[in-house]
């Protein structure tokens, strides 16, 4: 899947006006573009993190910090994903229709908490990544693994940071709002 890459901050992404969007729609694009993608990033990132680092830890000591940042990475994607769409998504799809539904977790501010500080913790791992490989910065010595690994980490970042901007601010505050007016 070919995923748009470089939307400076402030634009919208996919040149879209998510804000007029319902917020079924917003969630339908998440889950079909974002978590599709960000599902096979992180099958596939790690593999060749391990591989690079293999072939070029000792030359490179970085590859073994970036191949931890990433495994961290996937470990902290991996539930939050899982969150959102078994819990989070189906709540605010229910406020949406106007469906009485009750939650296990009260307000749905609760889960958006959690959910904004995961947020927090995946981008300060993003920016760990980004110090460690010098903004992706290739060797001059990289094979093409090490080259398709420094690639996929930097359109992953971007796809993340473009995920992350829809969801804290268009999706979130329209849950708050649809919940609160009923």
């Amino acid at each position: 899947m070919q995923i748009e890459t470089g939307t400076p901050v402030g634009e919208r992404p996919f040149g879209r006006s998510w804000e007029k969007e319902s917020l079924t729609a917003v969630v339908k694009f998440i889950l079909e573009t974002h978590h599709v993608y960000t599902r096979s990033a992180i099958a596939t990132l790690p593999p060749l993190a391990a591989k690079v680092r293999g072939r070029h830890g000792d030359a490179h000591p970085e590859t073994v910090v970036v191949e931890r940042l990433v495994t961290r990475l996937v470990e902290d994607l991996e539930p939050h994903l899982m969150k959102e769409e078994q819990i989070l998504f189906p709540y605010v799809l229910s406020l949406e229709a106007g469906a009485q539904t009750d939650s296990c977790f009260g307000t749905v501010r609760n889960p958006i908490r959690v959910m904004l500080g995961e947020h927090e913790a995946v981008e300060g791992i993003l920016g760990e990544l980004r110090a460690v490989t010098g903004s992706y910065a290739l060797p001059s010595d990289a094979c093409e693994s090490f080259q398709a690994l420094y690639t996929g980490l930097e359109d992953f970042e971007a796809d993340l940071h473009r995920h992350i901007r829809i969801e804290n601010d268009i999706l979130f505050p329209g849950a708050i709002a649809l919940e609160t007016t009923g």
